[in-house]
């Protein structure tokens, strides 16, 4: 379990994180979601070790991250937004650096070396220069760093930035390979198709503080009773309307021209009802659905 407690930051007079507490629990994908990307990658580094916090504690299985920051770094791999390649060392020689600096035996450092090169599909790289990598491999080349001293935590800024659909297809298949073998993840991201059930749990981060937490399922869940309905009354629009005034899940009721939007804040059960409702009054409904609005943006009302 890694854990904020009460945790706050200021650089420069400013509070990046504001009495913030979040559990993620062991073999989660936390997914880090929110317009504020300089807390989100204030978390990541904090829980890092790398950033202190100035009040509160960041505890790992109920021992705090700071109080002994020798090994803390061993517990975690930390991948930054911008990648801080050599540019001028060959990937080999870019892996054996980091296997030096985390200390890991040099009699093992080949055979890890080439492990992570299979998983990450770097084989055929691993004798060039990193300035002549295709920028698509990058991504792949940070994460499979991140990984070498086998961390049991993996805390990932952006890992699919600059990937197109593709790419981040591969890196979603590559982060579900590592979260089997034990690792758990914080990532923080946008939200993209190909990562929409990736997460097995969400946070929304907005202005340094928590807004909301939890199993993704249920975030969804809950985003999605606030999304609007919008519904096309061919005829009976006075029985339709009576109908929505008269239920207690039913808010924000407007009309457009055939069209009536409103909020409703049941559950599919309670909303099998509603259409039922509906039609025993005598209205006719051609198209009835959620009108699909981004989880953050309702977050952020």
């Amino acid at each position: 379990m890694l854990e904020f407690q009460n945790t706050s930051i200021y650089r420069q007079e400013k509070r990046i994180l504001d009495d913030f507490s979040l559990r993620v629990p062991d073999g989660a994908i936390m997914g880090l979601l929110g317009s504020d990307n300089r807390a989100k990658s204030m978390i990541l580094a904090a829980a890092s070790g790398s950033q202190a916090p100035d009040y509160g504690r960041i505890l790992l299985d109920d021992v705090p991250v700071y109080q002994n920051r020798n090994n803390s770094y061993l517990n975690f791999g930390y991948m930054p937004k911008e990648y801080g390649f050599y540019d001028l060392l060959r990937v080999d020689e870019y892996f054996d650096l980091f296997l030096s600096l985390y200390r890991v035996n040099g009699r093992y450092r080949q055979k890890r070396m080439e492990e992570v090169a299979e998983l990450f599909g770097l084989r055929q790289y691993m004798s060039s220069f990193i300035m002549e990598l295709p920028q698509d491999v990058l991504p792949f080349l940070c994460l499979a760093k991140t990984v070498l001293h086998d961390p049991k935590w993996l805390l990932l800024d952006e890992p699919f930035a600059g990937l197109n659909a593709s790419g981040r297809n591969a890196m979603v298949k590559t982060l579900l390979i590592l979260q089997e073998s034990g690792k758990s993840m914080i990532v923080n991201t946008q939200l993209f198709v190909e990562t929409r059930d990736f997460f097995t749990h969400v946070a929304m981060i907005e202005e340094g503080k928590m807004v909301a937490e939890g199993l993704t399922e249920e975030i969804f869940e809950n985003a999605l009773k606030s999304s609007p309905v919008r519904m096309c009354v061919l005829a009976g629009m006075e029985q339709a309307l009576g109908v929505l005034k008269e239920n207690a899940l039913v808010d924000r009721v407007t009309v457009d021209e055939k069209d009536v939007i409103f909020r409703f804040n049941g559950g599919e059960r309670e909303e099998a009802e509603l259409l039922a409702d509906l039609v025993a009054a005598g209205s006719l409904i051609q198209n009835y659905m959620r009108d699909r609005i981004d989880i953050e943006e309702i977050f952020r009302r």
